[in-house]
């Protein structure tokens, strides 16, 4: 098995973030995937941004479920990252989804500790109008949301996010019948990457942004290595294949 690249919101360094000159970049730099952050409007519509709040990746403030689609969109979501990526709009999850479709990975995360009554039903139609959900992971830290996604399509998989270690959580995981463990790079371990193959889950690890880590996950034989470097972690793929 050789371990996947995936973009983390995008992942092509010098770009901003969750914006689609990212997306579009990762494409083109020849990345397994994507992965990245849902949340919804106040008129409903899915957008991907990470925070709950704007202040950090566009020129206003509050919460994106304060505000609608239109408004959202009269903002800059590039700006702050730099002034030449101004002109970079909030994108929808169905204009990221055109751009990275054919990916063989897509990773969305529901980005739900605030409410967001429907997010789950939204998403999972809007991967049906895309046709992409036999290629796509949901993750969330919201493991109740990940339960509502198995309610409503038992196709779709999922992705229990962890941000600590955590005792037995493949037991954790198969008990719950997701599909996939998405842990935080500082926790991986053998055992754990391996007991996890041994019982058919997936293990992806974030967010891979250095040599020597990178390096020690494909060689544990992870399923993926989530970056903000692509690049970097491309070149560290190669040197580590014999």
């Amino acid at each position: 098995m050789v371990t996947k690249i995936v973009g983390h919101r995008g992942g092509s360094a010098g770009y901003p973030e969750n914006t689609l000159i990212n997306f579009r970049r990762a494409v083109s730099s020849g990345a397994d995937g994507v992965e990245f952050d849902v949340q919804m409007t106040n008129d409903g519509e899915v957008v991907v941004i990470h925070d709950e709040m704007i202040d950090r990746t566009m020129n206003g403030r509050g919460l994106v479920k304060n505000y609608s689609l239109k408004e959202l969109k009269e903002l800059s979501a590039g700006q702050y990252f730099d002034s030449k990526f101004s002109c970079e709009k909030i994108p929808t999850l169905s204009e990221v989804l055109e751009v990275v479709r054919l990916l063989p990975i897509i990773n969305i995360e529901l980005k739900n500790f605030l409410p967001y009554p429907g997010l789950e039903k939204k998403v999972i139609e809007i991967l049906d109008e895309h046709s992409v959900k036999e290629k796509t992971v949901i993750s969330s830290f919201n493991h109740q949301s990940l339960k509502k996604i198995q309610e409503i399509d038992r196709n779709v998989k999922t992705a229990a996010l962890f941000t600590a270690k955590t005792i037995n959580p493949v037991e954790y995981v198969l008990e719950n019948g997701f599909d996939a463990l998405n842990i935080q790079f500082l926790t991986a371990e053998p055992e754990v990457v391996n007991k996890a193959h041994e019982y058919g889950l997936d293990l992806n690890v974030y967010t891979v942004n250095y040599y020597e880590p990178a390096l020690e996950l494909f060689q544990m034989g992870v399923d993926s290595v989530i970056t903000d470097d692509i690049e970097m972690v491309k070149g560290v793929r190669k040197s580590n294949v014999v």
